[in-house]
């Protein structure tokens, strides 16, 4: 019996999907549309949604209670933030929602990564 991931590419990566909102639900893929697709069908069958999805270290990330993103700071340099993405029925386009915006979603999560890297590299040479 193999241990397999079906979601992890060959580089130990994955997609990783959240959708926003307090009682959301999350999903891992090869790809990001099925991450996006398979978190929105988990957490609801009523559309819109908004979905955020990541390029992710599969063994080092994950999704919190909240439906944020946890990282290891010293991976925090190989996370990519994809988007955030409004989706209907049959369709999904970057978010224009002015709560959050596709690029206000890239800039936010692009500053926290670099954040967490920039420190735990300057904590190694304490």
């Amino acid at each position: 019996m193999t241990d397999t991931k079906d979601w992890v590419l060959p580089n130990g990566f994955t997609f990783l999907a959240s959708t926003a909102g307090l009682y959301g639900s999350w999903a891992k893929a090869t790809d990001p549309v099925t991450a996006a697709r398979d978190a929105a069908k988990a957490n609801s069958s009523s559309y819109p949604q908004w979905v955020s999805v990541w390029y992710v270290p599969d063994e080092t990330t994950s999704i919190t209670g909240m439906g944020g993103i946890s990282w290891l700071p010293e991976t925090a340099d190989k996370i990519v933030p994809i988007g955030f993405f409004e989706l209907k029925r049959n369709s999904m386009k970057p978010s224009r929602d002015p709560r959050l915006t596709h690029q206000e979603f890239i800039k936010n999560e692009l500053a926290q990564f670099e954040h967490s890297h920039k420190h735990w590299k300057e904590a190694q040479h304490d």
